[in-house]
């Protein structure tokens, strides 16, 4: 059998191997440590810088917590930050407590933080606190005691002005008397303010002592301008300059020429109450320049100068005018007054009548005694009522007409006499007008309109929708004009529309609804939705026409019935009894 072939092999149990590198060495000298060491340097290093770094993100945090105000859960503050104490030391005007304040607030404010922020922080981190604070907290208290001496420059200055402005006025009060005392107090103050340098000092010496001596000599020139005259020729304003002199003199010669124009027409200072004539009299002796005889007056006037005695002249013209329309005023005040008055109690009795057809002469004495003529009327209208138990005939267009003159004023009293358009001869009063176009409703309604004219001018414009609608709906509620001249009803459903559409509005009035609402047709508040229920209606107008023709006694029909040759439809209808 073949042989399996055999090899010897040498070898040894290390090789080289292939390498990019070279095998470190220790040299027998060196220790392992001394080899590791820049290896730990290096970790110590940035372990040290990252612990740095965290104690000044500690520092930073809390050192930006120290500018701001803490407060406590509730919001309230319990210790004050850099910034507030700065401020607050800005604000204090003297320097060396603001410097004392600064400090104790710093160091209650460092106190806080380490008492209650500094837990859990090492020592390394509190020092650069420490060190980070009170370095920031020496440069604004730097800042803030320069705002502190500001701060007492301009309170030693307002205190200055204070002082000087109320010296100022004691030296108006006192008069030039006081003037060498007043200007040595302006020297001893501003001198012995040490904000000011010379210079400074100077000028406001020299600024506040004319300030004094020009308030003193304008309150001179126009209260006391004779006083003020001699002060000026005696030197006592020669702070003054020429043209503050010149312009205060004539200030004062035009308040001297007033105070002799006052003196001069003093006859004219009447109270308001005072009788017209008087004032008329008085205004004639000034004309007449002698001044009720009085010697002084006369002479006093002839030492005007010609141009002043023009100007006196317009002054008394002025002056009288015045006066007159005071008076005129006040005798206009108290007839509004009495006005007022009577209208209210015309109004009361005019209401009595109609609840009671009638009323006892005695009443009316009470309330219009002491004017007989109005006595008078009511008491031949109280006869009237009486007799015709409180039932006339009521004109619409008569109380129409009336209605205007009261609201434009002309009828103030249910007793003033008039003439209604078309009239002639002497007037007459709505009283008397009963029985001729006005009723007793009639005149409830017309004294109510004068009490509420009487009270307040301005009724009218608050009724002149309630007029406009009144108006513009009498057109539908008379009918055809054919027949207005021979409707028996015309008046009787005119009044009774007016009266209840009058009411009504009243009623939306007291209720707050606006008059323009009550008077438009698309409101559901509108007063005259049922309007077509006045209108007439043609049977019962011929019906009424018939009643009335028969109520004529001297009316035939078969023999008057036609009309009569020549005779106008006026006269015809008068004539049947259709119209009166």
């Amino acid at each position: 059998m073949p042989k399996i072939p055999t090899y010897d092999v040498e070898g040894r149990i290390t090789a080289d191997v292939p390498s990019t590198g070279t095998i470190p060495t220790i040299s027998v000298t060196e220790n392992i440590a001394n080899a590791a060491k820049p290896i730990t340097n290096f970790i110590v290093n940035e372990y040290v810088q990252e612990k740095k770094l965290e104690a000044n993100n500690k520092a930073y945090k809390i050192l930006s917590d120290m500018y701001i105000n803490q407060k406590d859960k509730n919001g309230i503050v319990v210790q004050k930050g850099l910034f507030t104490i700065q401020s607050e030391t800005k604000e204090n005007g003297n320097p060396s407590d603001a410097a004392l304040y600064h400090d104790n607030s710093v160091n209650s404010l460092y106190n806080y933080f380490k008492n209650n922020k500094f837990n859990n922080i090492d020592n390394f981190t509190k020092k650069a606190i420490e060190k980070k604070f009170f370095s920031t907290a020496g440069i604004l208290k730097t800042k803030a005691l320069e705002g502190s001496r500001l701060k007492q420059i301009t309170v030693s200055k307002e205190i200055d002005e204070d002082y000087i402005a109320n010296e100022a006025l004691v030296l108006k009060d006192v008069g030039p008397i006081y003037i060498d005392i007043y200007t040595q107090k302006v020297i001893d103050k501003i001198n012995s303010n040490t904000n000011y340098d010379e210079g400074q000092k100077k000028i406001l010496i020299k600024a506040y002592s004319e300030f004094g001596i020009t308030t003193l000599a304008e309150s001179m020139a126009t209260s006391q301008p004779f006083a003020f005259k001699e002060a000026v020729e005696a030197g006592k304003f020669d702070l003054l300059s020429a043209e503050q002199k010149i312009t205060l003199s004539a200030t004062a010669d035009e308040n001297i020429l007033q105070s002799k124009f006052q003196v001069l027409t003093s006859a004219l200072d009447l109270p308001p109450d005072a009788p017209p004539s008087l004032l008329t009299r008085a205004y004639d002796e000034i004309s007449k320049e002698t001044f009720g005889n009085n010697i002084e007056l006369q002479n006093l006037y002839k030492s005007l100068s010609p141009q002043e005695v023009i100007k006196f002249k317009s002054f008394t013209n002025k002056k009288a005018k015045e006066k007159r329309n005071d008076m005129q005023f006040a005798i206009l005040a108290q007839n509004q007054i009495i006005q007022s008055e009577a209208a209210q109690e015309s109004k009361k009795i005019i209401d009595e009548m109609d609840k009671k057809n009638g009323v006892y002469g005695q009443q009316i004495n009470t309330l219009f005694g002491k004017t007989p003529e109005i006595v008078e009327q009511f008491k031949l209208l109280n006869e009237k009522v009486i007799n015709t138990k409180g039932k006339s005939i009521s004109s619409f267009n008569t109380n129409s007409k009336i209605i205007n003159l009261i609201i434009n004023d002309e009828i103030n009293q249910v007793t003033d006499k008039f003439l209604l358009p078309g009239e002639t001869g002497e007037g007459k009063s709505i009283i008397q007008r009963y029985e001729n176009g006005v009723n007793l409703k009639d005149l409830k309604f017309l004294s109510s309109i004068i009490d509420s004219q009487n009270k307040n001018p301005d009724t009218y414009s608050e009724m002149k929708s309630f007029f406009e609608f009144i108006d513009y709906y009498k057109i539908p509620v008379q009918g055809s004009p054919v027949l207005e001249n021979i409707d028996p009803g015309l008046d009787e459903r005119l009044n009774n529309f007016k009266y209840t559409m009058y009411q009504r509005y009243i009623n939306g009035i007291q209720n707050g609804i606006p008059a323009k609402t009550l008077t438009d047709p698309t409101k559901k508040e509108f007063i005259g939705k049922d309007v077509l229920n006045f209108m007439p209606n043609a049977n019962k107008i011929f019906k009424d026409m018939i009643d009335k023709i028969k109520k004529n006694k001297s009316f035939d029909l078969k023999t008057d019935a036609k009309r009569l040759p020549g005779e106008s439809s006026e006269d015809y209808l008068i004539r049947i009894g259709l119209k009166k």
